[in-house]
């Protein structure tokens, strides 16, 4: 123990990572628990994208707490943990620490610099110095600094996400629903709203076997606008539509017997369920009366037996008219969507 101390007591912020594993070689861990067995934690800096200069310094030590049972005998900067503030009283005033906002009747921080030119805290509970840490000059400023860029990114973060769910709002107009979701979905940062855009421009002037194709091909990670606007189309096929609501996972919904209360316990967004709701309900009062594709159901009808459904699941999830065939031309992957001329857009 007597080694690590005297090493311990050697180190300073501004020292890298290597030179701590120096002193607590990662194959004698249960020897020290890189100083945790001696009341010492480490504080190193973030990663480059969460510091606002885009340095990384999560390499570099920047502070070093101790506490018990780092021993009352070694002495830092004039300080030793468990002393008495009468004791160290004279030290606090040579260095000129200053006491921090009051937090907790019995705890009181105070901080400044040493002589070195390190910040120095000293936390003291009920009178005793329970903590003492060193960290790295300007420490205090440099983390307000990170406080308010991460706060900053978070806030940009938390506006995205209300644009880029913006679309879920509008109901009454579903070009404008699709071109909220185009102009905000950015799902990776090397993917350009602008694509979106493009892309929701050329749906609308699609025909019902492209925007047949455009659904087979869509992922579902980018959201379900598109496919939203497809189903609402008053010339959408049935088989498009029969392929977006099986694509909803129906099978999943069996068990909550189209309540959707009980769907919201289980989700937080309701997106799918309502879209696959909207086709059911657009089946029933034959809203699809163009049936011009090939679409044949007998492996999806198989998936929903497999979770031995009950009349009533059936009944509130299924379309109680459902087709399970149609004759039609065939668009699939499998024949390259029948030559259908899809443009290539920037997203896939």
């Amino acid at each position: 123990m007597d080694d690590y101390i005297s090493k311990i007591v050697q180190l300073r912020p501004l020292m890298t990572q290597a030179r701590i594993e120096e002193t607590f070689p990662r194959e004698k861990w249960s020897e020290h628990s890189r100083g945790g067995k001696f009341g010492v934690q480490f504080g190193f800096g973030p990663s480059a994208n969460n510091d606002p200069s885009g340095i990384a310094s999560d390499h570099i030590v920047e502070k070093i707490d101790f506490r018990s049972p780092f021993p009352g005998s070694i002495s830092l900067y004039g300080f030793a943990i468990g002393m008495a503030r009468s004791d160290a009283d004279s030290e606090i005033a040579r260095l000129g620490l200053a006491t921090m906002e009051i937090t907790h009747p019995d705890v009181r921080y105070l901080t400044g610099n040493t002589d070195e030119g390190f910040e120095i805290m000293l936390m003291f509970r009920k009178d005793s110095l329970e903590q003492l840490t060193i960290c790295q000059l300007g420490h205090s400023r440099i983390i307000d600094a990170r406080q308010a860029f991460w706060k900053e990114r978070s806030e940009k973060e938390q506006k995205r996400r209300e644009l880029a769910s913006a679309w879920k709002h509008i109901s009454a107009d579903d070009d404008t629903m699709l071109l909220t979701w185009a102009k905000h979905c950015q799902p990776w940062d090397d993917y350009s709203p602008s694509e979106f855009v493009r892309y929701a421009n050329w749906l609308r002037q699609a025909d019902p076997d492209q925007r047949h194709a455009a659904a087979l091909n869509w992922n579902w990670d980018y959201g379900l606008a598109p496919l939203l606007w497809i189903t609402r189309r008053e010339d959408c096929d049935l088989a498009t539509a029969l392929h977006v609501f099986f694509g909803s996972s129906p099978e999943f919904y069996l068990q909550f017997e189209g309540d959707r209360s009980r769907v919201a316990e289980k989700q937080s967004d309701l997106t799918t369920f309502d879209m696959m709701m909207d086709i059911k309900a657009r089946i029933e009062r034959g809203f699809y009366r163009r049936s011009a594709i090939e679409f044949d159901l007998s492996r999806n009808v198989e998936i929903i037996s497999r979770y031995k459904p009950t009349p009533g699941q059936l009944a509130a999830v299924l379309p109680a008219n459902l087709q399970t065939s149609g004759a039609g031309r065939r668009i699939e992957r499998e024949n390259r969507f029948a030559g259908l001329d899809i443009p290539a857009f920037g997203i896939n």
